[in-house]
């Protein structure tokens, strides 16, 4: 082949159809190629460098627990009680920031933190995690939060993923555990909150927390290869796809969404005015753990299909890139504002399924909302992300606040190991 290139190069033919010609053999040899190319990883690399060093310089107390509240200038806000859900994204964050950037020193940064959940928010009574503490250390909220627990989990799994301490694998698979016996209810769903000693609370049913325990039990089976954690990855996933999932008729756009919120028997709320919703950045989310959570049923992937169908007809913007954030069950007018954390998941999604299929209307969204977040969501000025509920910030929808990098950081490392 290169004494044919040569030829043609000598034959004077020019230099676009040669190097088109250079590109397809390379894409022989590595058939994978042009899906990574279209990862920009310097810009996920360089955004995921910039947020922890600005959470590096900010957020760490003598303790080893983490400042959360500052101003978009970084000046820190009082910040009385510690709170599990915001913590335990830091600790992940850190660790999650090693694998990509190991000589800066996250790790034991993580693994301080992840101390700090196991010895001031951990219930040496009934198990489980408080819901806040005080600055002294002591319990302030006692109430166990599903969601928290989600968080927690999924800190402790990454921890142990990235620095292999035998305790903080012990740690996982025991919250695990306590999850399994203190906030499933009946329906196979997760209790919002219970009391300290996990008697379920009555209420209304949200996915959030459904969600982001599944991402966490998958962690925790990825980093062990726990049985009991695949199985719950499983029993989550499950009820997901056929409990909670909506199927749309095509004449309706197609697709399948997952409702926000629901009564205490798992009936979604019917009407804007009742309250319900469909959160268009948690149908992205769910798209691509879904996709992620194919290694415990191949039917994920399938539903991860059909939930970004829905989300791409129903919420994308095909003009400026980027998604809204609400759609409503009784057909009222999309909610259509973009707000920070929700282009940050659809992006996710588009990678997850762009890399998977290989789809080109799925790259140009990727591109185009790549280009929407570095105009619009980067903070040039001050670092970090504008905490935007409706871009543009220039007309006033963005907060004078840091918005926790989770989010951001769970981005960069889907884009990062894609491109691996």
């Amino acid at each position: 082949m290169g004494v044919e290139v040569g030829a043609e190069l000598a034959k004077g033919v020019g230099r676009r159809p040669v190097l088109a010609l250079l590109a397809a053999l390379a894409a022989c040899s590595d058939p994978d190629a042009h899906i990574r190319n279209r990862i920009d990883t310097g810009w996920h690399r360089d955004d995921l460098d910039a947020l922890l060093l600005h959470w590096h310089s900010h957020a760490l107390r003598p303790d080893g627990s983490f400042q959360l509240a500052f101003d978009r200038a970084w000046k820190p806000r009082p910040q009385p009680e510690l709170e599990l859900t915001g913590q335990a994204r830091l600790v992940y964050t850190f660790a999650a920031g090693h694998e990509f950037l190991p000589d800066a020193g996250y790790l034991a940064i993580a693994r301080r933190g992840a101390d700090v959940l196991l010895e001031r928010f951990r219930d040496p009574v009934h198990g489980g995690f408080f819901h806040t503490v005080g600055a002294d250390g002591q319990p302030r909220a006692t109430i166990k939060r599903a969601y928290d627990h989600a968080f927690a989990l999924l800190a402790l799994s990454e921890v142990y993923r990235i620095g292999g301490s035998e305790r903080h694998r012990a740690a996982a698979l025991q919250a695990w555990r306590e999850i399994e016996a203190g906030f499933f209810d009946p329906a196979g769903g997760l209790v919002n909150e219970c009391g300290r000693d996990f008697k379920p609370m009555p209420g209304s049913r949200t996915q959030n927390p459904v969600m982001h325990m599944f991402e966490a039990v998958l962690a925790l089976f990825g980093a062990t290869g726990d049985e009991g954690a695949q199985v719950g990855a499983r029993r989550l996933g499950d009820f997901a796809a056929y409990k909670l999932l909506q199927g749309r008729a095509e004449a309706e756009g197609g697709g399948a969404r997952i409702p926000e919120w629901y009564d205490e028997a798992w009936k979604p709320l019917p009407t804007k005015e009742a309250g319900g919703y469909i959160d268009l950045g948690h149908q992205f989310e769910w798209s691509h753990l879904l996709m992620t959570g194919a290694v415990v049923s191949p039917v994920y992937a399938q539903v991860a299909e059909r939930v970004l169908s829905y989300a791409l007809a129903t919420g994308y913007d095909d003009i400026d890139g980027g998604c809204g954030q609400r759609a409503f069950p009784d057909g009222a007018k999309t909610d259509a504002r973009k707000g920070w954390w929700q282009q940050a998941e659809c992006l996710h999604a588009l990678i997850v399924a762009a890399q998977e299929s290989g789809r080109n209307d799925l790259w140009r969204r990727y591109e185009q909302t790549l280009g929407l977040i570095k105009d619009q969501l980067v903070d040039a000025e001050q670092g970090g992300w504008r905490a935007a509920s409706a871009l543009p910030c220039k007309s006033g929808g963005c907060e004078d606040t840091q918005p926790d990098p989770y989010h951001m950081v769970r981005l960069h490392q889907a884009a990062l190991k894609l491109a691996a």
